[in-house]
Order: C-alpha cells, then sequence, then structure tokens
C-alpha cells in the first residue's frame, strides 16, 4: 500500500489517495482529479469522514471518472446536498453533492468488499462531534499497521469544532473512546499533519 496526500486550497483539507498497486480507495474527495498524480490508479471507492463541504467538494467528480460507490455516514447524508447544511454557503461557495452516496452498512470491511487484491481490513467508528455523523476510519495492514483516517474529529494537538452542526458532549465521548485505542496506531487528520494516538494522549489538552 501507498499513501498519497492532497491538500484542498484555502481551507487546507487533506485528501488520501490509497493505492494498491493499480487499485486506489480516496479519503475525503476534496481536490480534482486532475490535480493529481494518479492517473494509472482506478479508484474503486470513495470514503467520506464527514459531509462538510472541504471534505466533499469533488466527489461527483471522482465518481464520474471511475463510476466507483461514494461512501458516508446515514447521519451526515442530509449535509451534502446543500451548500447551506454543508456551510460552504458560509465562504461564498456553492459546493454539494449530486451523485447517490452509499451509507456504511457494516463496521468492518475487508479488501474484498471494495475488489481490492492486496489485504486489509477497515473498521469504520463512528466519532460524533464535529458531525453527528463523523467517523474515522481504521485500516489494519499486514506490513504497515494500523493507520487512522480521522477527518475533523483529531488533529495534531487539537481537536475540531463543535459549533457546525456538532456537539461539545459527543466529541468529548468520541475522545474517551480514542483513549482506548492503542498508542502505536498513527493518524492522518482532516488537516494538518500525521500524528499518533500514542502523542495525543500525551500531549493533545483534549485528552487529557
Amino acid at each position: 500500500m501507498q499513501l498519497h496526500v492532497y491538500p484542498f486550497g484555502p481551507v487546507g483539507a487533506n485528501m488520501y489517495v490509497l493505492s494498491f498497486g493499480k487499485e486506489a480507495l480516496v479519503i475525503d474527495p476534496c481536490v480534482p482529479y486532475s490535480e493529481t498524480d494518479i492517473s494509472d490508479l482506478d479508484v474503486k471507492a470513495v470514503l467520506c469522514t464527514h459531509g462538510h463541504f472541504d471534505h466533499i467538494s469533488e466527489a461527483d467528480s471522482w465518481k464520474t471518472k471511475f463510476s466507483c460507490p461514494l461512501y458516508i455516514s446515514s447521519k451526515d447524508l442530509a449535509l451534502v446536498s446543500s451548500p447551506e447544511t454543508n456551510f460552504a454557503s458560509d465562504f461564498g461557495l456553492s459546493i454539494s453533492v449530486s451523485s447517490e452516496m452509499l451509507i456504511f452498512s457494516e463496521k468492518e470491511y475487508s479488501e474484498k468488499d471494495f475488489g481490492i487484491s492486496e489485504e486489509f481490513r477497515l473498521e469504520i467508528i463512528p466519532t460524533p462531534g464535529h458531525t453527528s455523523g463523523s467517523v474515522c476510519f481504521l485500516f489494519h495492514f499486514p506490513e504497515e499497521g494500523d493507520l487512522m483516517f480521522t477527518g475533523d474529529m483529531l488533529f495534531q494537538g487539537s481537536i475540531g469544532r463543535t459549533d457546525l452542526g456538532g456537539s461539545e458532549k459527543e466529541m468529548f465521548s468520541s475522545i474517551e473512546l480514542l483513549k482506548t485505542l492503542p498508542d502505536s496506531i498513527v493518524c492522518f487528520p482532516g488537516h494538518g499533519p500525521k500524528t499518533n494516538l500514542g502523542l495525543e494522549k500525551a500531549f493533545n489538552p483534549y485528552f487529557r
């Protein structure tokens, strides 16, 4: 597996592409395909950590390019269809998703569910707080170990806002959940650099 990171414009959201040979998964589709260097990959699915505009802005274009399924939590599905509910309008933007989006129906997936040949296991971890449907994607790889894509729930040294349709109470419940996970998990946030849970437990003020 190879991991590619693409930042999105003025708000600096991270789009991640996990490539497995010629196959790939996209997490938080906020960068146009034309601005990446993955012309030789076949994207099998697009996964969204939550429904805010800066994480779903290019979902339609990826769907059109690859005819691949788009996935999101049921609790955030309503956000993607309107610039008002996904907060694009607050930035003077008109961003929404018109393509059909599928709901995560299970809490655990494997490479076979996406038609990928390399082995992995994917846990869908509900972590509400930033939005009611925010999730983390915890991948278990035989060689690379455990990698978690946290969206806007967890950043290096901080956490996501709770005033954009979220809940402070739910956010702190989600933090308590992450505290129970192994320190060795490497975390890739929706904004900013990577971190790991051990460092966040030790130094993130919201984890104390």
